[in-house]
């Protein structure tokens, strides 16, 4: 069983604008993104295996720059991808004791996955309410803005979980 959040879009249709412009979708589409890996076709996939350590999080970036530009993606789904997967990648070095994480990205159906794996398996990210002086608790509330949906899956046999989330790609 996966847990998400449940304010999820549907993808554009097909010769429209931006993913900006896509209406809320039914809690079948929600299901659709949680088993998507297992279920759908994938047009594209990037992984690299990091160490689970804070500098992590700016390799991360880097693998998500050069993802992206083999894979010719917009600046601004770029950025995003490149913000949520540090925040993915962090929350795994930050709060699990995860020897190594495993980063994915990939592509299927308009939409661009990106997937963490980690060894924690008790720790689930929240997108909590950080209060004003704070210094944690955003990161995950970050991910919930600049994507369709994200949510968590056990990984029987190997241990610890799978943390993903979707953006939905502009059409083009």
């Amino acid at each position: 069983m996966h847990s998400a959040r449940h304010r999820v879009q549907s993808p554009p249709a097909e010769g429209t604008g931006d993913a900006e412009d896509a209406q809320p979708a039914p809690a079948a589409f929600l299901a659709q993104l949680g088993t998507a890996r297992s279920d759908w076709p994938m047009d594209r996939q990037a992984a690299a295996t990091l160490p689970g350590r804070p500098a992590s999080a700016a390799v991360a970036r880097r693998f998500v720059r050069i993802t992206a530009a083999m894979w010719r993606l917009s600046a601004e789904t770029v950025a995003d991808v490149e913000l949520c997967m540090s925040e993915l990648v962090t929350n795994a070095v930050t709060h699990t004791a995860s020897r190594r994480v495993h980063c994915r990205l990939w592509s299927a159906r308009g939409v661009l996955f990106l997937e963490v794996d980690d060894e924690g398996v008790r720790d689930r990210p929240q997108a909590g309410a950080a209060g004003e002086e704070d210094e944690h608790g955003r990161g995950m509330v970050l991910v919930e803005t600049f994507t369709a949906a994200w949510g968590t899956l056990p990984r029987p046999g190997y241990g610890g979980k799978t943390v993903w989330a979707a953006l939905l790609l502009p059409r083009g």
